[in-house]
């Protein structure tokens, strides 16, 4: 692991791979959370652990939104992460490591923030944010390897 973390955006990556996927399990809670309020569940039994919850065949609008802004995170951030991998491996600097890494994680929480929160158009500039940043680090992954 100390060679890995030799490399000049190891520090960068494990921080944002970190906070990126912390950010993930914040808007599974943030189903999770919206499911409470509407107090509408799926599954009977999981009346048992929703006081005051019923069993219904949708569920609330609020937890079909969380969990679509959790949906648009589990397809985006994986790729983002491997390229951000490949990145450090191939031993980009760590200023641009910071920069990349940084921007994408601000993106995504944006996104999230706006996706949560209806608040257009924001969230596709965000979304829009986070593409251009990957895009970039496949560039310079490129740049690298030809």
């Amino acid at each position: 692991m100390s060679a890995f973390l030799d490399l000049p955006a190891a520090k960068p990556l494990i921080l944002f791979a970190v906070l990126l996927v912390l950010k993930m399990g914040a808007l599974a809670f943030a189903t999770a959370l919206a499911r409470s309020r509407s107090k509408v569940v799926l599954n009977p039994e999981d009346t048992k652990v929703n006081p005051g919850s019923r069993a219904g065949n949708e569920e609330a609008p609020a937890v079909l939104r969380a969990k679509r802004a959790h949906q648009n995170d589990v397809e985006n951030i994986p790729a983002f992460l491997v390229l951000a991998l490949l990145f450090t491996l191939s031993g980009c600097s760590e200023t641009s490591g910071w920069i990349y890494f940084g921007v994408y994680f601000a993106a995504r929480t944006l996104h999230s923030i706006f996706y949560l929160n209806g608040v257009q158009p924001w969230r596709t500039a965000a979304f829009a944010l986070g593409l251009l940043t990957q895009l970039g680090v496949m560039v310079r992954l490129l740049m690298a390897v030809f």
